[in-house]
């Protein structure tokens, strides 16, 4: 028989490890009593929506922007009050009835301070072609709660595609956030609605993906050479992100079918050089699976990102060793290996996972999972959603008793706060069953709000200067005792979606905070220290902005053979100096690393160089300075 003192241990044990003894879910569904009245439809079948949080009126609640496919997108204004309101029409966010709808993501792309939204499409619905691809669509948010269309301006209507996720990231250091667009189709000629291996195999041609480099917030150009102009795939999205602790964004990219076509790439940043090295095969993350989304977090809080990836059946679950040390996949040892999942009729499924987040819904110090299921639609048969809490050696499989585990066609997940009471919500996009199979009633898109017992929370919302204003790709950690976590800030990932650029973290009792460090894309770091809890803070980029202090001077400006080119950095830094196009395209690597703060340099200038104006390019840890010559 046990002792008294045995079962009271027992019982802390079981607290410990399973908290809801109360039989009420962790997250409440309070869809309808929030005024979101949202469903994706597909176009044919299969393909949509995402969704992307922003707070695009900047008055501190964050509000809800929606693809709808065939449907209207909508812009889901925040009340204030856990209630929201359609303000598309009025914002001017109403899109072409033709088009059809993917992804979106959103950065301030001038830097005027306030967040613009961009829109993914895969056709219009006008073409008498079969096969028919659409324009992207860039929105300029004006501050005023409107925005104006200038895809044209910024390079975007001209080229139709069949795009799926994007994401911004400042890939070169210079504040202007950067755009990678993922691409699935470049020729198709079959109906979406049936899409199979051997469909796909019978001479269907993927797409190239594109990667735009944003010219000081006036246009973009399209520098596909940075990762291969051949490289093609079936492609679902990508994420910028330091997964090498460098304080550059490199890029992951997802890939459909990779079995028969390309499986997922990872490219690694060499700033300050522009240039991607493909390093896929060496860190061991060329996955030729169905990837469709992924989720960026540390799991086990020792200082390098980890990814989950979702699939068709358990998706890999990547985890960072660092130093360059390969990825190991653990998704079995981790306990999210689920490859069949009892469904709400009383049958099994296997999972198909699309949307994927981390989130700490518990305010415990790290990072649970969410992963959102949804069929092939047709045939829409019903899949439960899955949500892993984080035990702080593995995940345990909570969905049942989460609130989470809706059976609906789910696509793209985000989490934030729209309650801004400190702990973390999800929304989930959901498709019309294109065939009803008893699936009406889960199919309109849901608002979980997070009810979960959970500890003490701390907000970061940050204001870039020399980075992207909302500091996109940013690292953001704390640092209290012995713990040490860390957030990225997010510019497009999930499934062709993007979650709340404040960063969040839990913390359980924690009542002050040892420091909260700042690493920003460039290399600049911050801190704060002696931070409370239960707050939202905003820390403001403050290094002196050196981008334009010191000098770089071209001699003669009008040349043919040498030329001097004189620099001076305002202090002494690594420093790498180009020649670039007035198209941005690169030319020639003058200077490929040095260090120092002023010094000349004398080239002889390639006799095949074609004539014209160049822009020469000194970029150093805190520093870009520019001046132009013209070529005989």
């Amino acid at each position: 028989m046990l002792s008294k003192y045995a079962l009271i241990q027992f019982f802390l044990i079981f607290l410990i490890r399973f908290p809801n003894v109360s039989g009420q879910p962790y997250f409440s569904d309070v869809t309808e009593q929030s005024g979101i009245d949202h469903i994706f439809i597909t176009y044919q079948g299969t393909f949509g929506g995402g969704a992307c949080i922003i707070d695009y009126n900047d008055d501190g609640y964050q509000d809800l922007f929606v693809t709808g496919g065939s449907a209207q997108n909508i812009l889901y204004k925040n009340n204030g009050n856990s209630t929201f309101t359609n303000v598309t029409q009025s914002a001017g966010l109403l899109i072409d009835s033709s088009l059809v709808s993917q992804g979106v993501t959103s950065a301030d792309v001038n830097r005027d301070g306030f967040i613009d939204l961009f829109v993914t499409t895969v056709g219009d619905e006008r073409s008498d072609e079969l096969f028919s691809r659409g324009p992207n669509i860039l929105y300029i948010n004006n501050g005023d709660g409107t925005f104006t269309d200038v895809s044209s301006q910024y390079g975007f209507s001209g080229l139709k595609t069949f795009s799926t996720g994007a994401s911004f990231g400042d890939i070169n250091a210079d504040g202007y956030p950067d755009l990678y667009v993922s691409n699935y189709f470049d020729k198709f000629d079959g109906n979406l609605g049936v899409l199979n291996g051997a469909i796909v195999s019978s001479g269907q041609r993927p797409s190239r993906d594109l990667l735009y480099i944003n010219q000081y917030g006036s246009f973009f150009v399209n520098k596909n050479d940075l990762i291969g102009e051949e490289l093609t795939g079936f492609g679902f999205g990508g994420i910028f992100t330091d997964f090498d602790n460098d304080q550059d964004l490199d890029l992951y990219i997802l890939n459909d079918f990779g079995n028969l076509a390309t499986p997922n790439q990872l490219f690694e940043n060499e700033y300050p050089l522009l240039k991607f090295t493909n390093v896929s095969e060496e860190m061991q993350v060329d996955f030729d699976i169905n990837a469709m989304g992924i989720a960026a977090g540390d799991y086990n809080n020792d200082g390098w990102l980890d990814y989950n990836i979702t699939n068709i059946f358990a998706g890999p679950f990547i985890v960072n060793r660092g130093n360059q040390s390969p990825f190991i996949e653990l998704s079995a040892g981790l306990g999210t290996e689920i490859n069949l999942i009892n469904t709400s009729a009383g049958s099994t499924s296997l999972p198909v996972g699309w949307g994927t987040v981390f989130l700490d819904y518990d305010n415990d110090n790290d990072l649970d999972l969410f992963i959102s299921n949804g069929s092939l639609n047709p045939p829409g048969t019903p899949i439960p959603n899955l949500f892993f809490e984080n035990n702080g050696i593995n995940f345990d499989d909570i969905s049942e008793e989460s609130g989470l585990n809706n059976s609906g066609i789910s696509r793209g997940a985000v989490s934030f706060d729209f309650d801004n009471d400190g702990d973390l919500d999800l929304f989930v996009v959901h498709q019309k069953p294109v065939n009803d199979f008893g699936l009406e009633t889960l199919g309109s898109s849901r608002l979980y709000r997070n009810d979960a017992e959970g500890g003490n929370w701390l907000k970061v919302k940050l204001k870039g200067k020399q980075a992207t204003t909302r500091g996109l790709g940013a690292r953001v950690e704390v640092v209290t005792g012995d713990i040490k976590m860390i957030r990225e800030i997010d510019g497009g990932s999930s499934h062709e979606s993007q979650n709340s650029s404040i960063a969040h973290f839990g913390l359980n009792d924690i009542n002050l905070i040892d420091s909260v460090i700042v690493k920003w894309p460039g290399r600049n770091v911050q801190y704060q220290i002696n931070v409370l809890t239960n707050q939202m803070i905003e820390i403001e980029e403050d290094l002196p902005d050196m981008r334009d202090k010191g000098q770089l001077e071209l001699y003669p400006s009008i040349f043919d053979n040498t030329i001097t080119l004189s620099y001076q950095l305002p202090e002494t830094s690594d420093y790498s100096l180009f020649m670039t196009d007035m198209n941005g395209k690169m030319q020639d690597v003058l200077i490929d690393f040095a260090r120092g703060d002023r010094g000349q340099f004398f080239w002889n200038v390639p006799k095949d160089l074609n004539s014209g104006m160049y822009i020469f390019v000194l970029q150093s840890t805190y520093s870009r300075l520019i001046t132009k010559g013209l070529k005989k």
